[in-house]
């Protein structure tokens, strides 16, 4: 038997096992969107198709996963079809808030698309909040960029602890704990609304892994809700606070939407 032929066998026997790391590698190289990548410093820095340079950290991490939900799967290109075609995007005057930035994929994702004029990213985590700074750098030059290493809180004078055992466990899943000992610091959107100035919020993106039955309450100021044009919010239903929010968004004149995991609301007065 040819030697070539032995080897072939004994692959299909004893397959070759790929450590993570090399797994992951290979992940990437067959990722549709990046165009190539590199190694630098612990991080991975992406090469995109679209000339786009963005930094995830390895398997261990569910960077690579946020990545693929968001330009592959595209899970916010109903949102951004929703602002395009229905709503009114004044010059100078559109806004992202995003409260569960993570590290920044949504952000970036959003705004090659809607080019907005101003963008507030709010993200606990201080590791996840480090890569978030590298992935939205180059925003500066045209946005105003502010980012919050804050809580999304529904009530000022909060602090929170970051937990980790919601879901999976992983940096996509970190959520956030009203604790008095806690080190750090809450922010609601009435907050940022008053001290930037701001007049219309263009879209309000919520993805805070459950915390987001702390905002949606009837105790709570929503008075943010009066100037948003279009939610994108996540559900977590481990918490039954679905029913919850959709009233307070049909209360507050919203026409609701189901995409994926996502839903959205416009508001009806700023529908063209």
């Amino acid at each position: 038997m040819k030697l070539r032929k032995l080897k072939k066998i004994y692959r299909k026997v004893f397959p070759v096992r790929l450590s993570g790391s090399d797994f992951f590698t290979n992940v990437l190289r067959s990722n549709i969107v990046i165009n190539n990548f590199e190694k630098v410093n612990q991080l991975y820095a992406l090469h995109l198709q679209n000339g786009r340079e963005l930094f995830c950290r390895d398997h261990m991490h569910s960077d690579y996963s946020v990545f693929n939900q968001i330009f592959v799967s595209e899970e916010y290109k109903t949102v951004s079809s929703i602002l395009k075609l229905n709503i009114e995007l004044n010059s100078k005057e559109s806004v992202l808030i995003d409260a569960g930035a993570n590290v920044g994929f949504a952000t970036v994702y959003l705004n090659e698309i809607l080019s907005f004029d101003k963008i507030f990213c709010i993200e606990p985590s201080k590791d996840n909040f480090k890569i978030l700074e590298k992935n939205t750098a180059f925003l500066n030059s045209d946005t105003e960029l502010v980012l919050l290493e804050k809580a999304l809180s529904g009530s000022e004078n909060v602090c929170f602890s970051i937990e980790n055992n919601f879901r999976d466990g992983r940096d996509w899943a970190i959520t956030t704990k009203e604790n008095t000992k806690g080190t750090i610091s809450g922010i609601t959107i009435n907050e940022i609304i008053k001290e930037y100035s701001l007049n219309e919020v263009t879209l309000l993106k919520i993805d805070i892994e459950g915390a987001e039955r702390f905002i949606f309450q009837d105790s709570i100021d929503l008075s943010f809700l009066n100037i948003t044009k279009v939610i994108a919010i996540e559900i977590h239903d481990e918490f039954n606070i679905r029913e919850e929010i959709y009233k307070i968004l049909y209360e507050k004149n919203f026409l609701l939407i189901e995409s994926g995991e996502t839903t959205i609301g416009i508001n009806k007065k700023y529908i063209k």
